[in-house]
């Protein structure tokens, strides 16, 4: 990994895009801050076709049902839904 000096100051550094770190980058940038965010892994490029791993029908995973070493910050979204069983949101009493 090449480390790159700068110049520039944030009022906040935000680990993690993920559920909690992309609210809080909303909420402190809405706020007025600057704000930056560190990811793991290499770029990605949302427009790139290749790099889009969400959104997509369940047989088009990225993994096609394989085990992940991560538990969270992989493919976990699909047309198809997805569900976390025993969560006390993911189901209404009696369905």
């Amino acid at each position: 990994m090449q480390i790159k000096e700068s110049s520039t100051f944030y009022d906040a550094i935000i680990v993690g895009s993920g559920a909690g770190g992309g609210m809080s980058t909303k909420i402190l940038a809405d706020a007025g801050l600057k704000v930056a965010v560190v990811e793991a892994g290499p770029f990605f490029d949302p427009k790139n076709p290749e790099q889009q791993t969400q959104l997509k029908w369940p047989y088009e995973s990225p993994r096609r049902g394989a085990g992940t070493t991560r538990v969270f910050g992989e493919f976990d979204m699909a047309y198809g839904g997805w569900e976390i069983e025993g969560q006390p949101y993911t189901h209404k009493d009696g369905t």
